[in-house]
């Protein structure tokens, strides 16, 4: 997408003593990031996750747990990152089976912190994808 900036650049094309300006805005991109974590059986585990959605397109997205085995989330918690502006996600579902959380259109943009919390369970690696 291209936007001229300026009053005088929409006028027409530059003339002496006026400046045109060309800027150019490239879409990011959708990704996770987490720690390495392990399900326990005696105890829930809490599990940091940071999605950063810069594509700018509102789209939404879907956080999916990567494994032969989901566990069972009990909760997430969700908030900005530090010096982002972001809109938090609005889930369209419940967590089920391998989905963690659904982001509907048009939220779950920027930097966002969540905590996925897992039941206890038998003691796997927990990973997360995003599309």
């Amino acid at each position: 997408m291209s936007i001229v900036v300026g009053a005088l650049a929409l006028a027409g094309p530059a003339a002496a003593g006026q400046i045109v300006v060309n800027l150019d805005f490239l879409p990011g991109t959708l990704s996770v990031q987490h720690v390495m974590a392990h399900t326990s059986p005696d105890r829930p585990v809490r599990i940091p996750v940071t999605v950063v959605d810069a594509r700018g397109d509102g789209a939404g997205w879907t956080l999916r747990f990567v494994g032969p085995a989901a566990p069972a989330v009990t909760s997430i918690t969700a908030g900005c990152a530090p010096g982002s502006t972001c809109t938090l996600p609005e889930a369209v579902s419940a967590p089920n089976g391998s989905t963690v959380l659904q982001a509907a259109r048009g939220t779950g943009m920027g930097v966002i912190r969540l905590v996925v919390t897992v039941a206890p369970g038998s003691a796997q690696a927990v990973s997360f994808a995003i599309s």
